[in-house]
């Protein structure tokens, strides 16, 4: 819904040691329903900020809601159900080079005690909506990176997540794949979920310039 706070970010500060801050009083809303990009330089903060949300990465000062919940504050023991909410694609790809694409998807699910049947059966519409469903029995090796990249993204919405995490989702694909990438989590946008996209793709964010952008610099926000 429009208007609603979905994620806030209060002052936050991240330092790790004595010396080096990585977010510097970071302040910031994201409504829900937002497509926004986090750009800027390697070493800037885009990453700390979605590890931030992900409980990955816990703040030095500052606190961070989603939905209201203090991020910051949580309980470790809350933690993994804090991340099946959400879909997170990391900077890598992070699969399972030794499963097929359908494996990959479902691997969580066979974790949890679902039955094979069950799980190809979920995540077959997973695939169509990636546009892999013709390549469910392929090896992560027999793919593209577009195609494994697309892959990340459908492992990452498993769980129907209105939160998506995306961390240089482009870095490692050529010019065609970038725009197909990003184009396929502003479908995920348009049907209703929150995405955040880590870049400094320059390419993307001028193909994509109707989202909100939040420039980031040495830990701040210089431009949001």
């Amino acid at each position: 819904m429009a208007g609603v706070a979905n994620i806030e970010f209060k002052g936050v500060c991240v330092e790790y040691g004595k010396y080096v801050r990585a977010l510097t009083d970071v302040s910031f809303t994201v409504e829900k329903g937002e497509f926004v990009f986090f750009v800027g330089r390697t070493g800037s903060g885009k990453s700390t900020i979605l590890k931030l949300l992900s409980r990955e990465v816990q703040p030095t000062r500052g606190t961070v809601l989603l939905d209201g919940l203090d991020v910051s504050n949580m309980p470790e023991s809350d933690v993994p159900s804090l991340r099946r909410r959400m879909g997170i694609v990391p900077q890598d790809f992070g699969l399972l080079p030794r499963k097929k694409a359908w494996e990959n998807i479902g691997y969580a699910m066979r974790a949890v005690g679902k039955r094979r049947i069950e799980v190809r059966k979920a995540i077959e519409p997973i695939l169509e909506n990636v546009n892999l469903a013709h390549r469910a029995d392929a090896f992560p090796t027999e793919m593209s990176g577009g195609e494994q990249q697309r892959l990340a993204i459908a492992r990452a919405l498993i769980n129907s997540p209105q939160l998506i995490l995306a961390d240089e989702p482009t870095g490692n694909l050529d010019a065609d794949h970038s725009i197909e990438i990003i184009t396929l989590l502003q479908e995920l946008n348009q049907q209703g979920a929150t995405v955040l996209v880590a870049t400094h793709d320059l390419m993307v964010l001028e193909k994509f310039s109707q989202h909100r952008v939040i420039t980031m610099e040495k830990g701040q926000i210089s431009h949001a």
